[in-house]
């Protein structure tokens, strides 16, 4: 007897990927993020490396929305030594 029904290939069940959420930057990530990228623009605006370096370094160079409270770059404070 033959057989007569069509054969079905079957389908390939696609299993879902979860994906992780990255962990989230810490204060000091962020603070070095932004720092490389006041260099690389500096680097683009057109300026030397060395007045590049200084543009990055100085807080007083940049301007209020990227240094401060509410800026980009968050204020790490520093243990003061003097306090013995």
């Amino acid at each position: 007897m033959a057989n007569t029904r069509k054969r079905t290939t079957r389908k390939k069940v696609n299993r879902r990927r979860v994906r992780r959420t990255p962990d989230p930057l810490t204060k000091l990530e962020v603070f070095y993020i932004a720092k490389h990228e006041i260099f690389k623009a500096a680097k683009k605006a057109g300026f030397s490396e060395s007045v590049a370096l200084y543009l990055m370094d100085n807080p007083e160079s940049m301007p209020d929305w990227i240094v401060g409270d509410k800026g980009i770059i968050p204020t790490i404070p520093t243990p003061d030594e003097d306090d013995d």
